[in-house]
C-alpha cells in the first residue's frame, strides 16, 4: 500500500491543525446551500448552489489532497486534481443556460434529500466520535472526501423535476472507491457512501420514470 491507516489518520490530523478554524468557517456555505435549497425560486439560486458545491469539491482537493496528501505519495496528487476537475464541474454547470432547479419542498424527493445531507453535515463526523476518535483525528463535515460527496448526492436529490444522474457522477465516483478506503486504511466513515449512493441512484431511477410517464408540453426542456 502506498500508505498505512496510521499514515493517513496521521495526515488527517495534520490536516485539520492546519486549516483551523475552516471547519467552523465552513458551515456558513453550507447553510447558504440549505437557504437557497429552501428558497428554490429562481435560477440564481440554483446557479449559487452549484457554485457553493464546486467550491468545497476543489478546497479538498487543494488542501486536503495536494497540500497534505499529495506530499506524502503521488495518490494524493491524483485525487486532487479529479476534485479540482469535479468542482470546475460543478462551476461549468452553474454556468448553463438553464441549470437544474433545486428546491426543497414537503414530499418524498425533498425529505430523502434532506436525510442524505444530514448524514454529511452530521452522520458523518458523528461517525467518527462514535468509533472513539478525538479531534484533530477525525473526519470533519465537508473539509474531507467523503462528507463533500454526501452533501453533493443530497444536494442533486432535490432537483427538480427529477434528480440528474450526470450531476452526481462525481459523488457516485467517490462512493464506488469507499469500500477500498475502508479494506485498505479502515476509513470507516466511508461506509455510509455507497448506500447513500446506491438510494440516490435508484431515486433517479423512480423519479425518471415517473416523469417519463407524465404527459409533457413540448416546450418543457429537460436534461437527464
Amino acid at each position: 500500500m502506498p500508505f498505512t491507516s496510521e499514515d493517513l489518520r496521521d495526515m488527517a490530523t495534520r490536516y485539520n491543525v492546519s486549516i483551523e478554524p475552516l471547519q467552523i468557517v465552513i458551515f456558513i456555505p453550507t447553510l447558504l446551500i440549505f437557504a437557497l435549497l429552501r428558497r428554490g425560486t429562481k435560477q440564481d439560486t440554483s446557479r449559487g448552489v452549484l457554485l457553493l458545491l464546486g467550491a468545497e469539491w476543489a478546497a479538498v482537493g487543494l488542501l486536503f489532497f495536494l497540500n497534505v496528501m499529495g506530499r506524502v505519495h503521488w495518490l494524493g496528487t491524483v485525487a486532487g486534481v479529479m476534485y479540482l476537475i469535479a468542482g470546475i464541474f460543478y462551476a461549468g454547470a452553474a454556468s448553463r443556460s438553464f441549470p437544474p432547479h433545486f428546491h426543497w419542498r414537503a414530499d418524498n424527493q425533498s425529505y430523502l434529500s434532506f436525510l442524505v445531507t444530514a448524514i454529511s453535515v452530521i452522520g458523518y463526523p458523528g461517525f467518527s466520535w462514535a468509533l472513539g476518535r478525538e479531534y484533530p483525528a477525525v473526519m470533519t463535515y465537508s473539509l474531507m472526501p467523503g462528507s463533500v460527496a454526501l452533501l453533493s448526492l443530497g444536494v442533486c436529490l432535490s432537483a427538480r423535476p427529477a434528480p440528474r444522474l450526470w450531476l452526481m457522477a462525481p459523488a457516485v465516483l467517490v462512493a464506488l472507491w469507499s469500500p477500498l478506503n475502508v479494506i485498505l486504511w479502515q476509513v470507516w466513515e466511508d461506509v455510509l457512501l455507497l448506500p447513500c449512493a446506491l438510494v440516490a441512484v435508484a431515486a433517479w431511477l423512480i423519479w425518471r420514470r415517473k416523469l417519463t410517464a407524465t404527459p409533457t408540453k413540448d416546450t418543457i426542456r429537460f436534461d437527464f
